[in-house]
C-alpha cells in the first residue's frame, strides 16, 4: 500500500506541474512565475526576501521574477507603511479573474471530492499534506543551496 501511495503522490505533484505549466502558458508568463503568484495568492502580500524563501530562489532571480510579474501587470510593489524602506509585493487584484478562471473548474471538482470523505478523514489528509508540503519546502531550499554550492565552487575553480 506504501508502494501504491507514493505512486499516487508522484502522479498529483506531476500532473499538478503540468496544469500549471499549461495555465501559465495561457497567462503568458514563467511557470515559476506563476506558482510564485500562487504564494501571493495563499499567503497575501510579502517582502521579496520572504517569496525568496519560499521559492527557494536566489534574492537576484527574485528581482526578476518580480520584475516580470511587475510588467505583466500581476504584482505592484509597494512600500511598508510600518517600514518606509521594505518593498511589500502584493498580487493585483484586477488580475485574479484572469488567473482564476483557469483554477475554479478544478477547484469545483476537488471541493465536490472533498464532500466524499468525513471529517475525520478531511483532518487525516490535510495533516499529510502540511507535512508533505513542508518536506518539499525542505527539499527545494536544499536542492537549491547546493545548485548554488555547486556554481560558486566552480567559479572559484574557473577563476
Amino acid at each position: 500500500m506504501l508502494d501504491e501511495l507514493n505512486r499516487e503522490t508522484r502522479l498529483m505533484t506531476t500532473f499538478s506541474a503540468l496544469y500549471g505549466q499549461a495555465v501559465a502558458e495561457q497567462l503568458g508568463i514563467g511557470h515559476t512565475d506563476m506558482e510564485s503568484l500562487d504564494f501571493l495568492n495563499l499567503f497575501g502580500p510579502m517582502t521579496a526576501g520572504r517569496l525568496s524563501e519560499l521559492t527557494g530562489l536566489s534574492s537576484g532571480a527574485t528581482t526578476r521574477l518580480i520584475d516580470r510579474l511587475e510588467g505583466a501587470g500581476y504584482v505592484r510593489r509597494t512600500r511598508d507603511p510600518n517600514d518606509r524602506r521594505r518593498v511589500i509585493i502584493e498580487p493585483v487584484a484586477e488580475k485574479g479573474p484572469g488567473v482564476f478562471r483557469y483554477f475554479a473548474p478544478i477547484g469545483m471538482r476537488m471541493s465536490e471530492l472533498w464532500r466524499r470523505y468525513e471529517p475525520e478523514q478531511i483532518e487525516l489528509i490535510v495533516d499529510y499534506l502540511r507535512r508533505s508540503n513542508a518536506i518539499m519546502a525542505e527539499e527545494n531550499a536544499r536542492i537549491r543551496r547546493e545548485a548554488e554550492t555547486a556554481a560558486a565552487d566552480a567559479s572559484a575553480a574557473a577563476g
